[in-house]
């Protein structure tokens, strides 16, 4: 029998991101267009510092997991939402009056946003279904989650010139906006885009002491941090699809990046865990049983995955069930 603790399984440990879905991987995954994920995620967060780009990175993780969005119309919409938030911000405006144009152009009915303001989806408000991650689906229903929402709102702010970043508490996203006086500030997207205390994040998001000190959560990410950010939910599509190797590459290519995200730690655990269930437990009955030709990388899969959890949990992590 197996004896040895894999913790790959998922079953005792239950992973989300923004509430959105379980890390458990599906016993039976929807079919989809197969897409290239690994080297477009590497090429991504290889980019030089002067060439990142939020929105460019959000439209390849979307056209990863979605190929057939139309990305035009998207592009479009946001260009509109920018150049009525200029406007409405007026000439020279401070970041105050940007920060408040910002909100009015997503949050607020009128014709820059062709009178449907955005909002929180209340009939998938946990993101269950992957594609309500995407930026399209956000931008095309004007109903999202704490992924979509802050990556528009991020967006936006960001191309007019307010210095903003993602932050993460446990299972959300947020925006880190920085004042001209080097003061960070929560922007809640979820909630009008407003501001939201530590405190309030701390209650309604429980997290370590030693999550805060270690730095996993509620400090702003740099923006190649933030774009790693994005790229998790490519990493959850790879999950989805059972294309388990493909999973840990993109993981690997997020963690050189931040390796302290404990969210991808896990993650990468889990395709690890696919990769031993399908190439080995599957197989052989008993650990006896597997050639002895595989059994070096057989036990490297099992210390890995191991090792990653324990990774996660000394900066912090805890399991959510």
């Amino acid at each position: 029998m197996w004896v040895i603790d894999y913790r790959f399984p998922v079953t005792r440990r239950k992973v989300t991101f923004c509430l959105l879905a379980s890390a458990m991987v599906p016993i039976r995954a929807p079919a989809a267009p197969y897409q290239a994920a690994v080297s477009p995620i590497v090429g991504l967060l290889a980019e030089a510092d002067e060439r990142l780009d939020y929105s460019r990175a959000a439209f390849a993780v979307n056209k990863i997991v979605d190929p057939t969005a139309n990305l035009q119309t998207t592009e479009l919409t946001i260009a509109r939402l920018v150049d009525a938030a200029r406007q409405m911000a007026g000439p020279n405006p401070t970041d105050a009056y940007k920060l408040a144009a910002v909100r009015k152009t997503i949050y607020d009915s009128g014709p820059w946003n062709y009178n449907s303001a955005f909002a929180y989806d209340r009939a998938d408000p946990l993101g269950q279904i992957l594609k309500n991650r995407l930026l399209s689906t956000y931008v095309q229903t004007r109903k999202g989650n704490c992924v979509s929402m802050p990556f528009l709102f991020l967006i936006v702010a960001d191309r007019m010139g307010l210095n903003v970043h993602l932050g993460t508490a446990p299972l959300h996203f947020f925006v880190r906006y920085t004042d001209p006086q080097g003061v960070d500030h929560n922007l809640e997207a979820t909630s009008g885009g407003h501001e939201a205390r530590t405190d309030w994040y701390r209650k309604n998001l429980p997290m370590t002491d030693r999550a805060l000190e270690s730095g996993i959560y509620m400090r702003t990410l740099s923006k190649r941090e933030s774009i790693a950010e994005m790229a998790n939910v490519v990493l959850d599509f790879l999950l989805e699809q059972r294309r388990y190797q493909e999973a840990v590459e993109v993981a690997d290519a997020i963690l050189a990046v931040n390796p302290r995200e404990p969210y991808t730690m896990v993650k990468k655990a889990s395709a690890i865990g696919g990769i031993l269930q399908g190439d080995f437990i599957e197989k052989y009955p008993i650990p006896a049983l597997i050639p002895p030709a595989l059994r070096v990388r057989y036990q490297a899969l099992a210390q890995e995955n191991e090792r990653l959890f324990k990774a996660a949990e000394a900066l912090g992590w805890e399991p959510t069930e």
